[in-house]
Parts: structure tokens; sequence; C-alpha cells
């Protein structure tokens, strides 16, 4: 059985003291908590090599120009959360999960090679700026911004799919569901195993700059992993011991790899939530995340 699990990214600006659910997706596979930290870990390595300042501008300018007015309905700062999202998935198709249904066929046949091909010369035709990026993982992204504008336009897929489904499309090769990240779904699915949040703090001065990443694990409903990892009257003493084992292995690595933590809890109490209606309409209650309440959408 996978491990399945749900992301959500949470933009802060620390002047205007708002906080907003900038993108969710589903993860099918893998979605364990090491690898979440693994996936904070690419982030902020990645963030430091940028200097903080990834090309957010990218997918800002593609989401402007096919999106047109209805750019202006997406969550608040979706663009810089988006391409958070983008990264991960570049970062899947490199290595995580490899699709090999492919290996058999003449080059020409290939749809990664007919892909490829279509982005590299429409890219030329169009003078597109840049053509490369001397990182792999942001080549990667760039190439998914390419197929946007030029391979697979939002005209094409706008009256039958949203952004977000469009959005997941630019990352794959075809058609078919891919395992890995997966954006589309506005709420959480009631299969998950695992819920992660990531925050991101935004310099206000200074367009799609990230001064700081923080994460917070949780269990399927929303809570303090570690919460849920202690020991409860009454449980087993063998799960105990390995739920113990579990919880100091993550903290482990947490102190190891000098992750930084932050909590839903927290944002709650230090900054004001946008209030929105993307993800959910409004009175809709999650059972099992009950402080969406405190997001006044109840």
């Amino acid at each position: 059985m996978s491990t399945r699990g749900w992301y959500e990214y949470y933009v802060i600006d620390p002047v205007s003291g708002h906080c907003s659910l900038a993108m969710q997706f589903y993860k099918w596979g893998d979605a364990v908590p090491e690898h979440a930290l693994d996936e904070w870990q690419l982030f902020q390595q990645q963030l430091d090599q940028a200097e903080g300042l990834f090309p957010v501008e990218w997918l800002d300018d593609l989401l402007r120009d096919q999106l047109g007015s209805l750019y202006g309905k997406l969550p608040v700062h979706f663009s810089i959360a988006a391409f958070l999202f983008l990264i991960q998935r570049a970062e899947e198709a490199r290595n995580s999960f490899p699709n090999l249904d492919y290996d058999e066929l003449p080059k020409n046949e290939r749809p990664d090679y007919r892909l490829g091909f279509a982005i590299g010369k429409a890219m030329t035709l169009h003078q597109f700026r840049p053509l490369s990026h001397p990182d792999p993982l942001l080549d990667m992204v760039l190439g998914f911004i390419a197929t946007g504008h030029f391979v697979r336009p939002w005209r094409e897929y706008g009256l039958t799919w949203s952004v977000l489904q469009w959005l997941q499309y630019l990352t794959q090769v075809t058609l078919k569901t891919e395992m890995g990240s997966i954006a589309g779904q506005l709420n959480s699915p009631f299969d998950i195993h695992f819920l992660y949040r990531y925050f991101v703090w935004i310099d206000p001065t200074q367009p799609f700059k990230i001064t700081r990443l923080a994460i917070e694990l949780c269990d399927a409903a929303g809570d303090d992993l570690f919460v849920k990892l202690e020991d409860h009257p009454g449980k087993d003493a063998g799960l105990a011991q390995d739920h113990r084992q579990q919880a100091d292995k993550l903290l482990s690595t947490i102190r190891s790899k000098e992750i930084n933590l932050f909590s839903l809890r927290q944002a709650e109490s230090a900054f004001e939530l946008e209030t929105d209606t993307f993800w959910a309409p409004l009175h809709y209650e999650r059972p099992s995340l009950p402080t969406r309440c405190q997001h006044k959408r109840c």
C-alpha cells in the first residue's frame, strides 16, 4: 500500500502581517515524513544557491499571459508557492518516479522525446529567453513554463480543466496519471496518511524573494505528528516503542539538517490568515481538519 500525503503551502508577508494558503496538492506514493524533510532540504539548498530569489517571474508571466483576468482570482502569492511545486515535480521527474514504459520504443516515438523536441523547437522559433538554465532542476522548470506558453497553452484546456490540472499537465509527458505530486484537488482526500504544511516567508520589498522556509509534520487529521507519536494510556507497548523510535529518528534528522519547524497554530496566533474562496467554498467544513473554521470559512 502506498503512503499518501497532502501538502499545504502557506506564504507569509511579515510586514503586512498576512498569511495565505497559496498552494496545496496530493502526493500519491512515498509521502512518508522522511521524504517531506528531504523535500524541505531540497528547497532550502536551492534557495541557498539562488540567494532566496527563484525566477518565479517565469511562472508569474505565464499565468498572467495565459489566464488574463482570471489571474486576479488566484490565491495570494500563488506564483511563489506553485513555483516550489514545479521544483518538486522536476525532482520527481528526474529521480523519484522515472517512467520506464518508453525504454523499448524508438527514440522518435517516445512521448518524452517528442515533447522535448516540440519545446526546444518552439523556444527557438519564438526566441524565448532564457533557452536554458545551468541548474538542472530550474532548467526542467523552464521547460514546464515553455510548455505552457507554446505546446500546451491554457486556451486548449481551460474549458474542461482547472488551472491546477493544467499546471499539473505542464509537468507530465503524457496524460497518464503518474506517481508523485499531483495538483488539481481543492480539498484533501480522505485516504491520506500524513499532512505536511510548508511556510514560506517573503521579502515584500523584493518581488518573489523567499527569506525563510519552515515545515510542520502532521497526521492525517492535521494534528502535530509528534503529539500523535507520544505515549498515551492504554497504548500497546510494542506500538508505543515503535512510535518513540520513529519520533526520535525524525527529530534527529531535523536537528542534524537544521530544519526549521513552524505550525499553523503559530501562524494563526502571529498573523492574519487571508480569507479565500479558491480552495474551498464558503461554509465548507472539512471534518478531518476542523482548523479550517479558524480560516473564517465556516
